[in-house]
């Protein structure tokens, strides 16, 4: 059967919500221990897939972050990884709102008030983070990827596709 569509994770998602449950676990801290273990399991898939984006966009210059798992002021958990490259750190958002233009972000979050965590870019989707082992965390790569792709093309409209180092590749191969 197909990995490209995570059945185990959505059924796994809907038995949760039909339940009350992250995972067959009823409070908010065995909830919270789960969310790290899938947080540190996933962990490792999700510098594989920013590397190769690093590799494949932005000529190996980026450099990838871990941030957290840590509060995320609201009274939940956030883990984010980040991908920054030189020309990123010093650009400016040109359409939208004025402001310092954002890095790759991937976060698994656990937002209080929510049964349970997430994995989402910085601006779209939510996908269930249903992860209690290593095949589990492998399974999400198809995820992760397409939250890559979807925070590439963010960056490139909120700029433009000169921030990317391998739209220079593009223009020699075009000459």
């Amino acid at each position: 059967m197909s990995e490209v569509v995570r059945r185990e994770d959505l059924l796994r998602h809907l038995r949760d919500l039909s339940t009350g449950t992250y995972e067959g676990q009823v409070s908010r801290a065995e909830k919270e221990e789960i969310y790290r273990k899938a947080v540190e399991l996933l962990t490792p898939v999700v510098q594989s897939v920013l590397e190769e984006a690093n590799g494949l966009f932005l000529d190996g210059t980026g450099q990838v972050r871990v941030i957290g798992p840590k509060n995320d002021g609201q009274g939940g958990l956030e883990t984010r990884f980040e991908l920054t490259w030189p020309k990123q750190r010093t650009a400016q958002v040109m359409r939208g709102p004025r402001a310092p233009l954002r890095p790759i972000i991937i976060k698994a979050h656990y937002g209080r008030g929510f049964l349970h965590p997430h994995l989402s870019g910085s601006s779209g989707g939510n996908w269930p983070l249903q992860i209690l082992n290593a095949s589990d965390a492998e399974r999400q790569r198809t995820i992760l990827a397409a939250i890559v792709e979807m925070e590439l093309h963010e960056r490139i409209f909120e700029t433009d596709w000169h921030i990317l180092p391998i739209s220079r590749q593009w223009q020699q191969d075009k000459n």
